[in-house]
């Protein structure tokens, strides 16, 4: 794993940083695993196997989703804080009037996906063992370790750096 953007950056900087270093990646890491459990649902028909592929399905909507969020809607609000305090002036027109209320929206939902992932353990843990001899499934299951990890990653990034720092601006702009 790469080192976490931290305080060594701006935090329009940190921004980016967030979406370079775990967007990207996270959208590939979706993708690939849902095509990985996809082809062994469709590969050895198994209740189980289709469980895993539905919860896994559902999750990636919901990161998806919550990504668009931070990229559209929070993301170019802290930059023009960020903007705002380095020229002296105030910030740009939001579509809200303080950024506390959508960074509580997304800590809520790092809730949400860290029980969803957590949801999904629990299906994957459910498959029966024949179905998880394969070597399919064993890559599948690395691959969706090396997911949640980086994606709890992300969130605790967003949690612990990223939103106290943009609420400390925002005080400073405000």
């Amino acid at each position: 794993m790469m080192d976490r953007p931290g305080d060594d950056i701006g935090v329009d900087a940190l921004c980016h940083a967030i979406v370079d270093r775990y967007h990207a990646s996270l959208d590939q890491s979706l993708s690939r695993i849902a095509g990985e459990l996809g082809g062994l649902a469709h590969r050895t028909p198994s209740p189980a196997l289709d469980s895993v592929h539905r919860a896994f399905l559902e999750l990636a909507a919901q990161i998806r989703a919550h990504l668009a969020k931070e990229e559209n809607l929070i993301f170019p609000a802290i930059e023009a804080l960020a903007v705002a305090e380095r020229t002296g002036g105030r910030h740009a027109s939001l579509p809200f009037v303080t950024v506390l209320h959508p960074i509580r929206v997304l800590e809520g939902e790092h809730v949400r996906i860290e029980q969803a992932v957590e949801q999904l353990r629990e299906v994957t843990r459910r498959v029966n063992e024949p179905d998880t001899e394969t070597p399919g499934w064993r890559a599948c299951m690395s691959n969706l370790a090396t997911f949640a990890a980086e994606l709890h990653e992300h969130l605790k990034t967003e949690n612990e750096i990223l939103f106290p720092r943009a609420l400390d601006l925002e005080r400073r702009v405000l």
